[in-house]
């Protein structure tokens, strides 16, 4: 298992007791998952740090280019907590990095949408992204 950082002693206080005032559900999955652990997202294979717990019982996560070979990086909620599990950081030899930077994806969006998602978007004659009925 990775860490990201490692915490110091006052973080790991500071987190426990935020984590005793959450809602159950979110206290059940803090308890479980730290914002200082790598997880691998087993659907995906993508390695992920966690950015929030939702009351509904998902998290949501960041797929950042620091860990992964990626198009873009991005932050992806309604994530089972079951689907994450602890892994490792990177071989020094396995390529990563994004592909397009935010602005790219920004300017590209409905190009995106289309391209990754066909079953929800075709191109409208204007060239942007239409959603299917």
């Amino acid at each position: 298992m990775a860490r990201i950082s490692e915490p110091t002693k006052a973080e790991e206080r500071d987190w426990k007791r935020w984590v005793a005032k959450r809602p159950a559900v979110v206290k059940a999955i803090c308890e479980r998952l730290d914002p200082w652990t790598l997880y691998r997202m087993k659907p995906t294979g993508d390695r992920v740090t966690l950015y929030s717990a939702s009351e509904d019982g998902t998290v949501t996560v960041n797929v950042l280019a620091e860990f992964n070979l990626t198009m873009f990086e991005r932050r992806v909620f309604g994530i089972d907590p079951d689907d994450l599990e602890p892994c490792e950081l990177p071989a020094p030899e396995e390529p990563v990095g994004a592909m397009l930077s935010g602005e790219e994806v920004d300017d590209n969006i409905d190009v995106l949408r289309a391209m990754a998602r066909p079953d929800l978007w075709a191109m409208g004659d204007d060239g942007k992204a239409k959603r299917k009925n």
